[in-house]
């Protein structure tokens, strides 16, 4: 008789989306309980990288949700902090040069959405490096190099700052699919780094937390828009929920823009922000 063995990664990933899709769905007020918690999370972990109790940290979420906002308010308005922000492209001797730049304790190193890093072998690398939970976090580019040279970066140093990574990617879901090509990356980097998904990701958790911030962020009067105005701009959001193209903080940014402009705002909005 065959013995059989454990079951594959992929079949316990389709396991694992199979429960998922199964599940009871949570109430609102869980889910924005939920949120606002982990957005909670997120002030803490930054203030803990900017103390470099924490060495590396990744936050994931859908686009337009005030992760980028929330990291870079924090960073700003903390005096004589060192930081440096990276958003787009990155190369891997410019990261290097970076990490140089941030070496000592207390700076701190974003990459915002430059997630061509993970094509990037040399640049993982460094980035994994950097990261690492070692006591010792040596980074070396043992390459010939005129811009190294140029800007006097040594070829080997010790990074003892901290660094994070902002994504829109949930690494999660990807690891437990199998589905993408850098899944090895992806847990490589997790191994190194506290995890934080804000589980912003379904049109139903995108919508309470939009509305949330809205209201007790005072968006409307920061966009000089009127309570009532406001409340329509909110109830046209929830109305058409599932057929706007995209569904964010920007949405609702761009809907205050026209309604300032246009009366007829709600039927513009229709042709330009839904399918």
């Amino acid at each position: 008789m065959k013995k059989r063995g454990r079951p594959s990664k992929l079949v316990l990933a389709e396991r694992a989306e199979m429960l998922r899709k199964t599940a009871a769905p949570r109430d609102d007020a869980e889910v924005l309980k939920d949120l606002i918690k982990r957005f909670g999370m997120l002030d803490k972990l930054t203030r803990g990288c900017i103390s470099n109790d924490i060495r590396s940290m990744i936050v994931v979420g859908a686009p337009g949700v005030g992760k980028t906002f929330t990291v870079e308010s924090i960073l700003e308005t903390t005096p004589d902090l060192k930081y440096e922000i990276v958003k787009g492209g990155l190369s891997a001797v410019e990261l290097y040069k970076m990490g140089y730049r941030n070496r000592r304790p207390g700076s701190v190193v974003v990459i915002d959405d430059a997630d061509s890093i993970f094509s990037d072998e040399e640049g993982l690398s460094i980035l994994k490096a950097m990261c690492d939970s070692s006591s010792t976090r040596r980074v070396s580019w043992l390459k010939d190099s005129s811009t190294l040279r140029e800007d006097d970066v040594p070829q080997t140093y010790d990074f003892q700052g901290s660094f994070i990574f902002i994504s829109n990617i949930d690494f999660q879901r990807y690891i437990d699919t199998g589905g993408n090509k850098y899944v090895v990356h992806f847990e490589a980097l997790m191994s190194r780094s506290l995890y934080l998904d804000l589980r912003v990701h379904d049109r139903q958790a995108i919508s309470l937390w939009v509305e949330h911030v809205a209201t007790h962020g005072k968006m409307f009067l920061k966009e000089n828009v009127s309570e009532a105005v406001g409340r329509d701009i909110l109830a046209f959001l929830k109305k058409n929920r599932d057929d706007l193209r995209e569904y964010s903080l920007r949405t609702a940014v761009k809907l205050c823009g026209l309604a300032k402009s246009h009366h007829d705002w709600k039927d513009m909005a229709q042709v330009l922000l839904c399918r």
